[in-house]
C-alpha cells in the first residue's frame, strides 16, 4: 500500500498542516507548479529552508530523500497540504492527467536544482496483461478413442481438463493432462488432441486475443506461458469456474465480467511461473530466451560504455521492470547490473590509463562519471590503488 504524507514515516522529512497559506503571505513567496506524469525522474529540488506545497487539482505522489541518490528515495501518496523540512530532496510526479499545486518558501531562500546521477523509477498502476477479446468458449465432453488431428491459429487457445485425461502434441511434443490441468497454446503453435482406449475428458477451452506483444515480452512473459502443463492451483480452478458460472448468467457486464476473469487467470499463471519449476521443454525455451535478452543487455553496455549508463535506461530500452533485470543478471553473472557496468567501465579505465592519451580527468568524464572523485573512489575500491598509482605501477614493471 502507498503511505501518505499524514503518515508518521512522512515525519522525517515533514509534515502535513490544515490551515492553507496566504498568497499575500509577507515572509513568503510561491510560484504555481504543474506536475506531470512520467516513470523516470532525475531533476530533484533542493531548498535551505522550510518549503510548503498546497494541491490545487489533481493526484500525485511525492518523491523524497535525505541524499541525491535514487536508490534512497521514497515515495508518498500527496495530501493537501504538505511541509519539507530544509534541504530534503523532492520531486513531484502527477497519476491524474494534471496536477496543479503552490510552492511556497522563504524570499531570501536559495534552491539547488540537482540532477541524480541516476534515474529513480516510479511504477505508476497500469496495465501490462491485455486481453483484447474472447474470440470463443466452449464446454467439451470426448469420449475414449477421440483423435483431433490437429491445427494451428493467430490466436491463444486455453485449454482445462475438468474430468479424465487428455494427451495433446504441440509442434512435435507429447504432453499429458490430468484432471485439472492446464495448457495454453500460442499464435501459430500446431497442436493435436485425443484420448487413449481408457480414459474420456471432458475440457473447457477458450480462444483469446492478447495485445500486440514486443519482442521482449513475448522472451519474459508469453513464453512462460507456452511448452507447459500447469496443474492444479486452487485459485486458478475457481476462476475458470467462475467464468463457466458467469458465461451462463445473460445479465448486463458478463462479458467484461469474463475478460476480468481470464485477465487474472494469465496473471496468476505469470505468478506462479516464478514459484514453481517449469517442465523440462519450457524451462529449457524459457532459458534459452534468457540467454539470449542477456547477450544482448550485454551488448548493448558495451556499445554505450562511454555514456552515462543508467539501470532505468536500460529497462527502458529493453522494456523490463528493475527486479526483472536484477533477477537476470543474478542469475546470469552472479551480480547487479549495476555493479557489473560499474566494473565494465573500470575495466576499459585501465586499458585508456595503459594507452597513455588520456588524463585521469578526461578518462573520467570520456567514460561518463559524474565526477573525479567519483571515479577515483570507485577504481581504488576495485583495484585497491588510485588512477595515478595504477599508471605509476604499470609504467614501471614495463621497464
Amino acid at each position: 500500500m502507498q503511505r501518505e504524507t499524514s503518515n508518521d514515516s512522512f515525519l522525517d522529512y515533514g509534515s502535513v498542516y490544515h490551515q492553507p497559506i496566504d498568497r499575500e503571505h509577507p515572509e513568503l513567496i510561491h510560484q504555481t507548479m504543474v506536475a506531470i506524469t512520467r516513470r523516470y525522474v532525475s531533476q530533484f529540488y533542493c531548498f535551505n529552508c522550510d518549503t510548503y506545497l498546497q494541491v490545487k487539482e489533481g493526484i500525485g505522489v511525492l518523491l523524497v530523500s535525505h541524499t541525491a541518490d535514487a536508490a534512497a528515495v521514497e515515495e508518498f501518496a500527496m495530501n493537501r497540504l504538505i511541509h519539507i523540512k530544509p534541504n530534503v530532496y523532492f520531486a513531484v510526479v502527477s497519476t491524474t492527467q494534471k496536477l496543479e499545486y503552490d510552492l511556497y518558501a522563504e524570499s531570501s531562500y536559495s534552491l539547488h536544482i540537482t540532477d541524480f546521477p541516476s534515474q529513480y523509477e516510479f511504477l505508476a498502476v497500469l496495465p501490462r496483461i491485455e486481453i483484447q477479446k474472447i474470440l470463443g468458449y466452449y464446454y467439451r465432453i470426448r469420449t475414449e478413442n477421440y483423435c483431433f488431428k490437429g491445427e494451428q491459429h493467430d490466436f491463444f487457445e486455453l485449454t482445462y481438463v475438468d474430468t479424465g485425461e487428455l494427451e495433446t502434441e504441440v509442434d512435435g511434443t507429447l504432453y499429458y493432462l490430468k484432471e485439472k490441468d492446464l495448457m495454453i497454446y500460442g499464435p501459430g503453435q500446431f497442436h493435436t488432441q485425443y484420448t487413449d482406449e481408457e480414459h474420456r475428458a471432458s475440457y473447457m477451452t477458450i480462444l483469446f486475443d492478447m495485445r500486440n506483444l514486443t519482442p521482449v515480452e513475448r522472451e519474459v512473459w508469453y513464453d512462460a506461458l507456452i511448452n507447459r502443463v500447469f496443474h492444479y492451483d486452487q485459485k486458478i480452478n475457481t476462476l475458470l469456474k467462475t467464468f463457466v458460472r458467469e458465461s451462463t448468467t445473460g445479465i448486463p457486464y458478463m462479458n467484461s465480467l469474463m475478460l476480468c476473469l481470464l485477465t487474472e487467470t494469465i496473471i496468476r499463471l505469470l505468478q506462479g511461473t516464478y514459484a514453481s519449476p517449469m517442465t523440462s521443454a519450457s524451462s529449457t525455451a524459457h532459458q534459452s530466451a534468457m540467454d539470449e535478452l542477456f547477450d544482448r543487455i550485454i551488448a548493448y553496455i558495451h556499445d554505450n560504455i562511454y555514456d552515462p549508463l543508467t539501470i532505468p535506461e536500460i529497462c527502458e530500452h529493453f522494456s523490463l521492470s528493475r527486479s526483472a533485470l536484477q533477477l537476470l543478471f543474478k542469475n546470469s553473472v552472479d551480480q547487479s547490473p549495476k555493479k557489473y557496468i560499474n566494473d565494465k567501465k573500470l575495466e576499459r579505465s585501465c586499458q585508456m590509463l595503459l594507452e597513455n592519451r588520456y588524463t585521469i580527468s578526461e578518462i573520467s568524464l570520456r567514460l561518463g562519471y559524474s565526477s573525479i572523485h567519483y571515479f577515483s573512489k570507485s577504481f581504488n575500491m576495485k583495484y585497491h590503488m588510485s588512477p595515478s598509482e595504477f599508471v605509476k605501477q604499470n609504467c614501471q614493471a614495463s621497464l
